[in-house]
């Protein structure tokens, strides 16, 4: 039996072989049907991104005693709503007119002085060594006007004599007499180096009201000394 080789014997399907590979087949078909008409094979899958997105909108709570990583937002508060002030009338300025002796302050330094007798809002000062006229009308803060209208018998401002009696006064008119049948209106005796500008000046007035209240005076130089005059306020 030398050299001789021996042939694999072939294998043949046989019947049982055969019936056994359909039946392999048939349940394979019928498992792939069953699942096809279950909507097919459902794997899990990783959350939606929808949800990751919806999770991450939310806060998230702080660890475990830690504190949040942003304050809450406090809403500002209310601007206060100015209320705008009531507009108030204007108040008119008072009109300042002149009245005869007027009340002075209970404070009034010139009430340290002796009063004119018989010559109400009128005082008596006595003239110093060191005293001039302004001065004294600065300390009782009297115009200088003013004073020299309650003395007229001083000319010249400024030779005022030690020992003299300056009389003193917050009304230019304290010393004279009134006139007997007009208001606001005063006599006052000419004297000697007067003029009607000079007169006007001390009591406040002006020459074009000294003349319409003397119709006898045509010129401001027709006045003469020891003539008597009116004085008379405007009214207003």
């Amino acid at each position: 039996m030398d050299g001789q080789v021996t042939q694999p014997a072939r294998r043949t399907l046989t019947p049982a072989v055969l019936a056994s590979a359909l039946f392999v087949v048939a349940c394979a078909m019928v498992a792939i049907t069953f699942v096809a008409t279950r909507g097919g094979l459902q794997m899990p899958l990783a959350a939606s991104g929808s949800a990751i997105a919806a999770a991450s909108g939310s806060p998230s709570a702080p660890p475990t005693g830690g504190l949040p990583t942003t304050a809450p937002t406090s809403a500002p508060p209310a601007s206060p709503v100015a209320t705008p002030a009531p507009t108030l009338a204007p108040t008119p300025e008072p009109v300042e007119t002149h009245t005869a002796n007027p009340s002075p302050s209970p404070f009034d330094p010139l009430f340290a002085l002796a009063p004119c007798p018989d010559q109400p809002g009128c005082y008596e000062y006595l003239i110093k060594r060191g005293d001039s006229l302004s001065g004294v009308a600065s300390r009782y803060a009297i115009p200088v006007s003013t004073v020299l209208a309650l003395n007229p018998e001083i000319t010249d401002p400024s030779t005022i004599v030690v020992g003299q009696i300056l009389y003193l006064g917050r009304d230019p008119f304290a010393r004279l007499e009134p006139c007997p049948d007009t208001v606001s209106c005063w006599l006052y005796v000419v004297r000697p180096g007067d003029r009607l500008s000079t007169i006007a000046g001390r009591f406040g007035l002006t020459v074009e009201s000294i003349l319409r209240a003397n119709t006898s005076i045509t010129d401001e130089n027709t006045i003469y000394s020891g003539q008597e005059i009116r004085l008379v306020v405007p009214e207003g």
